[in-house]
């Protein structure tokens, strides 16, 4: 039986698949890693997403031996076969992304130039400190697996990739601005 999970909860799975822990244990290893920079996990959506999971059945908890008020999370042998078929399809096949930028271009008329292209020279600077964020993130992690430095190459790649492309989009529609 084929169970979709959202990838909120496959990253708090993954987490979970590595060792079991608890809620700010959680928050503390996805801002270590810098995974908000590449999952949407905020940590008021962590306790949802782990009573999300249990309701499913595919974690469960038990109190902290340390801390009776606090429970322990852990994946549960059924979550195995949801998280192994989770990563094929996370490797194998390719999502559509549909970034808001996208809608904006589209309705660009409705600003007026100066408007948008201060819009779009705001995201520059948003994305160029994504960048720098994630690549002092990536620099921390040492020695850093094969598989994390893809992780972060790729994230530090596509943040270049659309620096590139708005730099050059931001000076074509100036141009054309100026012909107009």
């Amino acid at each position: 039986m084929k169970q979709n999970i959202t990838n909120a909860e496959y990253a708090v799975l993954g987490l979970l698949f590595e060792r079991p822990c608890h809620g700010y244990d959680l928050d503390r290893l996805i801002e270590e890693r810098g995974m908000r920079a590449w999952t949407e996990l905020a940590f008021s959506s962590i306790y949802f997403i782990l009573n999300k999971l249990q309701k499913r059945e595919l974690a469960e908890s038990f109190p902290d031996p340390d801390k009776q008020t606090r429970k322990i999370y852990r994946p549960t042998a059924k979550a195995a076969d949801v998280f192994e078929e989770a990563t094929i399809s996370a490797l194998s096949n390719p999502h559509p992304l549909y970034p808001s930028i996208l809608l904006g271009l589209a309705n660009w008329t409705s600003l007026d130039t100066a408007a948008a292209m201060a819009a779009l020279n705001a995201r520059l600077a948003a994305l160029e400190a994504i960048l720098h964020d994630v690549s002092s993130k990536a620099q921390t992690v040492t020695p850093m697996p094969a598989h994390i430095n893809a992780l972060f190459s790729y994230s530090t790649s596509q943040l270049q990739c659309e620096i590139d492309w708005l730099k050059q989009t931001m000076k074509q529609l100036g141009d054309q601005n100026e012909q107009d």
